[in-house]
């Protein structure tokens, strides 16, 4: 049988979120992406980042 513990971490692996970076990969900072995201999950509530 597989060890308890071991499952426990690759379950953890498998659960985790790739989280938005604010920066595009040449190092601007572009909020786009995390502004939409951020609007899907709290509606019209989310505040829109310009820093």
């Amino acid at each position: 049988m597989r060890n308890r513990q071991k499952q426990r971490e690759l379950r953890r692996q498998q659960k985790k979120e790739e989280l938005l970076d604010r920066r595009s990969s040449c190092g601007v900072k572009d909020l786009t992406a995390y502004n939409a995201v951020a609007a899907m999950k709290f509606g019209s509530k989310a505040t829109i980042a310009l820093r």
